[in-house]
């Protein structure tokens, strides 16, 4: 991480945001599969007068992208500064998948929100690990409540016979497969972006 020499007073700075901004409750909402997270526009409305108010800001200096069909891939370098003249650079990764031009932005959303919310510490009550929990369970299974796409449904299908086998990374392949369908991805989306994936789950079905 490169940094000025000093970073005491934005450290500081950066706690009492912390302290300022708390718990951020969702107000963004998945239609298709019914569920609530917490969007870009959630995290920056809480966090913006924070920084106001202890002189801090955060501003996007370098991007490092990547492009394979319709997915972008995006490291981003943002430096967060403060009016001591003290500040850090972190980087920060970012995905979008698009099929038409939206590729670039939602990946530069990604980063910019997973950036607030690791760097001040905000709980929000959205947690990429709990998809992992279907690994531990019998995966179609675990989505039926989802209303996946046949196609999906399909996968874990697949993957639930490879978990009573107890198939080595069949619980991995579930909680991956979960994951993507349940962002709402589409199936071509998700063909596309775990091919490799599903190609192992024909190989091993």
């Amino acid at each position: 991480m490169n940094q000025s020499e000093q970073i005491g007073e934005l450290v500081a700075a950066i706690g009492a945001i912390m302290a300022d901004v708390g718990y951020v409750r969702g107000t963004g909402r998945n239609t298709h599969h019914g569920y609530k997270y917490t969007s870009d526009e959630d995290l920056a409305a809480s966090i913006q007068p924070a920084l106001v108010k202890h002189c801090v800001a955060i501003f996007p200096i370098a991007s490092e992208i990547e492009r394979s069909g319709e997915r972008t891939v995006i490291t981003q370098t943002f430096r967060v500064g403060h009016s001591s003249g003290q500040w850090m650079q972190l980087q920060i990764p970012g995905e979008g998948v698009d099929k038409q031009d939206k590729g670039t932005a939602k990946a530069l959303t990604g980063a910019r929100k997973y950036l607030m919310r690791l760097l001040f510490c905000v709980p929000t009550g959205d947690d990429n690990e709990k998809e992992a929990e279907v690994g531990g369970k019998v995966a179609q299974s675990a989505a039926k409540a989802a209303d996946f796409s046949p196609f999906v449904m399909g996968l874990l299908g697949q993957i639930e016979k490879l978990q009573a086998r107890k198939v080595k990374n069949a619980d991995a392949a579930a909680a991956k497969v979960y994951e993507h369908a349940r962002a709402g991805l589409s199936d071509d989306d998700i063909k596309e972006g775990l091919s490799k994936l599903i190609d192992w789950i024909a190989d091993n079905s």
